[in-house]
């Protein structure tokens, strides 16, 4: 009598103890957002692993592992925000209107002077 009574004690306690699960939609945006924010984060790192950054990450005494580290702990907008300087600067092969500003006037100056 009593293993009849304890099996269903263990049964109905098993039942009891399942977790629910709950299951939702991933929208499209969700998946853009993702896939951006790991472009974001893979282009800063491409630009943590060139040679001149890290360089210069070692004349200031910053670690490159930590550097990177502190990447990795950034939050997606603030990735997303040093992704875009980094396209924006000039290394990357971009000029802002000031930077073609400045590069034309000097130009203009050297042809005065000269």
């Amino acid at each position: 009598m009593k293993t009849p009574a304890l099996t269903l004690a263990i049964a109905l306690l098993l039942l009891v103890a399942q977790p629910a699960v709950h299951a939702t939609m991933i929208t499209t945006q969700d998946v853009i957002a993702e896939q951006t924010t790991q472009a974001d984060r893979d282009k800063v790192s491409e630009f943590l692993n060139r040679a001149d950054v890290e360089e210069r990450l070692q004349a200031m005494d910053v670690p490159a592992a930590l550097a990177r580290s502190r990447v990795d702990a950034l939050t997606p907008a603030e990735v997303a925000t040093l992704a875009q300087r980094i396209d924006a600067s000039p290394a990357a092969g971009a000029l802002s209107g000031s930077d073609f500003v400045i590069i034309l006037l000097v130009a203009l100056l050297l042809v005065l002077i000269l």
